[in-house]
């Protein structure tokens, strides 16, 4: 009697585990993301020239990163073929302010990308040369309100529109599809890893603990028998 019982424990473990990892919410979703924000840029930009392009990374939209470091931040430039050029920034006195120092190589169209260190990468906008950058609305608005808190100067990031149906966490940028073929390692790291994964691997490694303790016990009863 007593094998049933214990395989009737481990079974109520195992739907209790499953149902914790189902219901569990995932931590890299947590309220992890941010948004790119450039300073105003030029009317035109032209191939070949340097320009520094003032930046703010703001999670969640709206105020500097509260942990203790942020990580590389930067803009990278990423052509119609999936070329990609990555300019590191550095920090300003401002808080969540940077600055990168950017050069485009050739004329046509780029996806500009805010790289936010420990966020996922952000999709500004398409800067088209020689010519300026159409920017993307960002998920949500920065309030008067908030700036007056975090940035009590006239230094402080630009109104950007909003886009109320944009995804905070799709918003990285999608290569094209001739450039996934061309740089899949690339294409891959940008993707964001699913958060499903994991919990399918621990649910799979319980149950095949379960059915081994199962086996286990079966064989052990037997033998019992026998002698």
């Amino acid at each position: 009697m007593r094998t049933p019982r214990m395989l009737a424990v481990l079974a109520a473990t195992l739907v209790g585990l499953a149902g914790g990892l189902v219901l569990a919410p995932a931590p890299a979703y947590a309220g992890n993301w941010a948004v790119t924000v450039l300073d105003p840029l030029p009317d035109r930009l032209e191939a070949g020239k340097g320009y520094t392009i003032g930046m703010w990374v703001l999670q969640h939209g709206f105020h500097p990163y509260e942990g203790d470091d942020l990580g590389p931040v930067g803009l990278r430039l990423v052509d119609g073929k999936g070329a990609a050029l990555t300019f590191p920034a550095v920090a300003l006195p401002e808080a969540a302010h940077y600055a990168a120092a950017v050069a485009v190589p050739h004329d046509g169209e780029w996806a500009v990308v805010g790289v936010q260190g420990r966020f996922a990468e952000y999709h500004v906008g398409t800067l088209t040369v020689p010519g300026g950058l159409a920017v993307l609305g960002v998920p949500p608005p920065l309030e008067s309100s908030q700036a007056d808190r975090y940035w009590p100067g006239a230094i402080r990031p630009p109104a950007v529109a909003q886009d109320a149906g944009r995804d905070p966490f799709g918003s990285a940028y999608t290569a094209p599809a001739a450039a996934v073929q061309a740089t899949p390692t690339a294409v891959s790291r940008a993707a964001p890893a699913s958060a499903g994964t994991p919990r399918l691997t621990l649910l799979a490694a319980a149950t095949v603990a379960v059915l081994a303790v199962a086996v286990f016990l079966s064989y052990r009863r037997a033998a019992r028998r026998r002698s």
